[in-house]
């Protein structure tokens, strides 16, 4: 990458793609070709992973020049994983063609796919059989743990165990659910339950955790307990990505301005 025309100003520096940690994970909702270049040009470099909205994946043709083929082939142009979200794979699961899904779609360009439980409930046995498939396909796994509406608190230890069992065979991320977060830290991110995810993160990972983060209050929150290079996603808007770029580096107020700071202190 070019050398910053301003490089004489210090600013928290970050790695550069591929990244291993300091993930963060978008959507795209159906913005059309010319506004998704567009914004690959401005936050392109930001971006790790992109989600497309599973209507478009689904009535997407077999044709090259089909928009949402074009748009795999821009992000990935932008060393941007892509991936099509939870519903097509769960669609997959009742229609009995997991391992044809996944042959496809890495067919079509995508290269990861995120599998869930949205609607239909797996057991550990299913799990590892459908990432073995994935991995097969040539796809990196994300899969999404923790119900959708969940009844009461998790056990951290017992959650471990099952996340550790699909990194076991060759699970690439794990999310971690809006409703567990919602539950864990309130709408505020002021709950003391929130020493569940600490324990969870320090049994599995931080490398290895996307928090499902959407709220402003659980974005600081997790910034603040885990470090600037907390992966985060995959429902975030793109307009959104530049706003959160520059908290992770702690230059926006949500980060307390802390880089700032920091150099005040030290004179």
């Amino acid at each position: 990458m070019a050398q910053r025309a301003l490089h004489f100003i210090d600013i928290p520096e970050r790695g550069e793609k591929p990244r291993t940690v300091g993930l963060t994970l978008a959507r795209d909702l159906g913005i059309g070709y010319g506004e998704a270049e567009s914004w690959m040009e401005a936050v392109g470099r930001f971006i790790d992973f992109i989600k497309i909205r599973h209507l478009f994946v689904l009535l997407m043709g077999s044709d090259p020049d089909d928009f949402t083929r074009r748009k795999i082939e821009l992000y990935k142009r932008h060393r941007i994983d892509v991936n099509p979200g939870g519903i097509v794979f769960e669609m997959a699961v009742l229609s009995n063609a997991v391992e044809q899904t996944f042959e496809t779609l890495a067919e079509l360009g995508f290269t990861a796919v995120e599998c869930s439980e949205n609607i239909i409930p797996l057991a550990r046995d299913e799990k590892v059989k459908y990432i073995k498939m994935a991995k097969t396909a040539g796809l990196k796994v994300m899969f999404e743990v923790g119900e959708k509406y969940p009844e009461g608190m998790f056990d951290a230890e017992i959650m471990a165990g099952d996340m550790e069992a699909l990194l076991d065979v060759g699970c690439d991320l794990l999310i971690v659910e809006k409703a567990l977060l919602d539950m864990c830290l309130g709408e505020k991110a002021d709950k003391a339950e929130a020493e569940v995810l600490v324990e969870l993160a320090e049994k599995i990972g931080l490398e290895k955790l996307v928090f499902e983060a959407e709220s402003n209050a659980h974005q600081v929150w997790l910034f603040k307990q885990f470090g600037a290079d907390v992966n985060l996603g995959p429902n975030l808007d793109i307009p959104i990505i530049c706003k959160l770029e520059a908290t992770r580096r702690t230059l926006s107020r949500e980060g307390g301005y802390t880089y700032l700071f920091d150099r005040l202190k030290q004179g």
